[in-house]
């Protein structure tokens, strides 16, 4: 039996309180002083600087996407400091018929003292993602 690493653990404690929409966990696992790097050229995009900034983005997501946006692990790795995590992410916008996403991306995540200082989401097709939150 393989042992995953405690910052796998971690992260996919993440995802699962993520899918749940439970922002109180997520909280517990953020750094005061974290920081959500989203590159790109679309409204989301940008630097979220603190626990309640990174929520509310997520919160953000959630309500563009009428709840519909998913980001499923397919992968998770994680040493001491750092982590990653290969996801599948999909949505639809209510309201705007054919408006789908659909596609894989790289979380990224810097791990200290067991809290999340720093995520940085890298989408496979970024043009797509800023077409898609438009």
């Amino acid at each position: 039996m393989t042992h995953e690493h405690p910052n796998a653990a971690l992260i996919r404690e993440g995802y699962n309180a993520f899918g749940k929409g439970d922002m109180d966990i997520i909280r517990t696992l953020l750094d005061d002083r974290v920081v959500h790097r989203v590159p790109g050229r679309g409204p989301l995009c940008g630097e979220y600087r603190t626990p309640e900034e990174v929520l509310g983005f997520y919160v953000r997501v959630f309500e563009l996407s009428g709840g519909t946006f998913r980001t499923e692990p397919y992968a998770v790795m994680a040493g001491d400091d750092y982590g990653v995590a290969l996801v599948h992410t999909s949505a639809e916008r209510p309201g705007r018929p054919g408006r789908v996403l659909s596609g894989r991306a790289v979380d990224v995540f810097r791990i200290r003292d067991g809290r999340i200082t720093e995520i940085r989401t890298l989408a496979e097709d970024q043009y797509a993602d800023d077409e898609f939150w438009s």
